[in-house]
């Protein structure tokens, strides 16, 4: 069967379809690009915000107005919010909720029997492993992502994952550092280790820096990035890992808002100020750095005060990347029956005022790297300029004719920052590409 797979949401939502994809890959499917190629359209959906649940449903509907006949099988938030609700979607199959996720290709080969490849059993379709080998498919980013941790014990007053995703659960270390080695011996030049708050991983005694560590000692993976870090569970000796070049310059934690009485009705448990002694002790520890983070605007009960005391954190913290949000209210969270809640057109001039900050702080840690010499993983080529990723999350663009080196994709270079880009820099590479 020709399998589509479209991926809604966070980098934890495109490990997870990743995954599948080399499950049905695995079991005899054939993954293809386009919906007018596939038989089956798999969507990892997302709930988040009310904007992302929208999407969700449209995706969902339009398989079937693409290509009448194509079967639709809606996973992930969305689904996990309200499954009856996701499955009376128009064009939808078969639905099936984040807690049984890792058992979708068995549900497909129950629900579409006759899809099931000739060299697979039926008996033994409906047992099919989820662990398979890695297989590098034409699909997802050059960055390789995996799972390590799922789920949230955590109650803010705004979110909806802990809903959704239940308790926090981690993975094995030993099974992530089999998965990172093969990522690696497959040719993956960055892997990002994923999770809805990966500082929150436990397998036993062991924790984040102990994953870290094993991932950094017992595989050959050239990059390692992090993400999605809770400013009140940073463990410091985390920081001493940075000695090795391999791991990321890169650290994302979320702010929320840079005004205490804004962070307490949210319910996040530190104040602006440990915030950016927080960010002070990181930069400081990993000279060059990027931090990004999230914030939301609008959130019921600001004030015009509390959003000037956060507009102006953006502004001195020195972010690198600030993915800012409008609030948006989600069923069951404490904040959706909060007094005060913001009207749209303030929430949207506000908005535009964070992303002006958003735009400054941004343009002036790119600034602060112009000349430096920059580890550039490629990813592609478009309208004659070739794109990549530095080390520290610096988006890079060189000239495709400009340069003696035939970059490619997936492979790594050094490159000089020449000159700002609007939403990155421009660079020379500086040496023929090293292997991927």
């Amino acid at each position: 069967m020709r399998v589509h797979f479209t991926n809604l949401g966070c980098k934890l939502n495109q490990a997870e379809l990743e995954r599948l994809a080399r499950q049905f890959h695995a079991a005899g499917h054939r993954v293809v690009g386009t919906l007018a190629e596939a038989e089956l359209h798999v969507v990892n959906t997302c709930t988040v915000t009310h904007l992302a649940a929208r999407t969700s449903r449209k995706t969902a509907r339009r398989g079937a107005r693409v290509k009448p006949g194509l079967r639709t099988v809606l996973t992930g938030c969305y689904v996990s919010e309200d499954p009856a609700a996701a499955a009376r979607l128009a064009g939808v199959d078969l639905v099936v909720p984040n807690a049984d996720k890792d058992e979708l290709l068995a549900r497909v080969h129950a629900a579409f029997p006759e899809a099931v490849p000739q060299a697979v059993e039926d008996a033994v379709a409906a047992a099919l492993p989820t662990d398979v080998p890695y297989v590098p498919l034409a699909f997802g980013n050059t960055r390789a992502l995996v799972k390590v941790e799922d789920g949230c014990n955590m109650r803010c007053a705004f979110c909806i994952i802990p809903s959704t995703r239940g308790r926090q659960v981690s993975r094995p270390r030993g099974e992530v550092v089999a998965e990172v080695a093969a990522m690696a011996a497959a040719g993956v030049l960055e892997v990002v280790v994923t999770g809805v708050q990966i500082s929150h991983y436990r397998d036993g005694a062991a924790g984040l820096v102990e994953l870290t560590r094993a991932l950094l000692t017992e595989t050959p993976v050239p990059r390692l990035r992090l993400t999605s870090i809770a400013p009140w569970k940073l463990d410091r000796r985390l920081l001493d890992l940075w000695q090795d070049r391999r791991l990321c310059r890169h650290l994302h934690m979320s702010l929320q808002s840079g005004c205490d009485a804004t962070l307490r009705r949210m319910r996040r448990p530190y104040t602006a100020a440990a915030f950016q002694a927080l960010v002070d002790e990181v930069r400081a520890a990993v000279p060059g750095i990027a931090v990004t983070t999230d914030v939301i605007v609008g959130f019921p009960g600001e004030t015009e005060e509390e959003l000037e005391a956060s507009l102006a954190f953006v502004r001195r913290a020195g972010f690198a990347k600030v993915h800012a949000f409008p609030y948006s209210a989600r069923p069951s969270t404490a904040a959706a029956d909060m007094p005060d809640q913001v009207p749209h057109e303030a929430k949207r001039r506000r908005m535009a005022a964070m992303l002006e900050a958003a735009e400054e702080a941004e343009h002036r840690f790119r600034a602060a790297h112009l000349g430096d010499r920059a580890e550039v993983l490629w990813e592609g080529e478009h309208d004659g300029l070739w794109h990549g990723t530095s080390d520290n999350y610096l988006k890079v663009f060189a000239e495709s004719s400009a340069s003696a080196a035939a970059l490619d994709a997936n492979t790594l270079t050094p490159a000089r920052l020449t000159r700002l880009a609007p939403d990155g820099l421009h660079a020379e590479p500086l040496l023929a590409r090293a292997g991927r």
